[in-house]
């Protein structure tokens, strides 16, 4: 039999992970937002951290299953736990590619004021926390909630991308920063369908 106290450690270990990389995502936005060359480098290299974590927890959780062969809850916890590892390693390279464009911007004026995008942000971060607060329970409730939120995130991605083509329209000065700025989009909109990834293995009785 497995026991508890490994199956908590590995938990432990996999929060840390959701800790870090929901602070990646975090510092992408910021330095978007404050144009800081600083912390978007510093984005970049970190998410090597995300990557390493990643790797020891399968690694962790595919020694877990093949020396104690758990089954029923514990079972799940442990494959649900390489799943999320996954999941939240493409967050972290999101943030990344977000942490890549933005350097890119700095370079240059800004397009436009960016009002949408951080509103974008704001909800998929509240987003990651919900989906990480399920892996010790799963809750249908939160679900469909996550869902009416990550619906919004939509529907903010599509308003963003309908008025950075107006200004790729206006000017060919445009198209380069309006480009960034859409990629930046669709990365912080591929982070909320994520999110609502990791907390549908719960809503489907994962957990039980």
């Amino acid at each position: 039999m497995i026991p508890l106290s490994v199956v908590e450690e590995y938990k432990e270990n996999l929060m840390k992970m959701s800790i870090l990389v929901t602070d990646l995502f975090d510092k992408s936005v910021y330095a978007l937002v404050n144009r800081d060359l600083d912390i978007a480098k510093k984005v970049i290299a970190d998410d090597k951290l995300a990557d390493e974590m990643r790797n020891a927890i399968v690694e962790k959780g595919t020694l877990i299953i093949g020396e104690y062969a758990p089954i029923g809850r514990f079972l799940v916890e442990i494959r649900n736990g390489i799943l999320i590892a996954n999941f939240l390693e493409m967050i972290g390279d999101d943030s990344k590619k977000i942490s890549y464009q933005t350097i890119e911007l700095i370079k240059e004026p800004m397009l436009k004021p960016l009002i949408d995008l951080p509103k974008m942000a704001k909800i998929t971060e509240d987003l990651l926390r919900k989906s990480m607060s399920t892996y010790s329970g799963g809750d249908g409730k939160v679900l469909d909630e996550m869902v009416e939120s990550e619906n919004e995130v939509d529907r903010i991605y599509e308003m963003v991308e309908d008025e950075l083509k107006l200004y790729m329209m206006e000017s060919p000065k445009n198209v380069s920063r309006a480009l960034r700025l859409i990629m930046i989009s669709q990365r912080i909109e591929e982070i909320a369908d994520l999110c609502l990834k990791i907390a549908s293995l719960y809503s489907t009785g994962g957990n039980s």
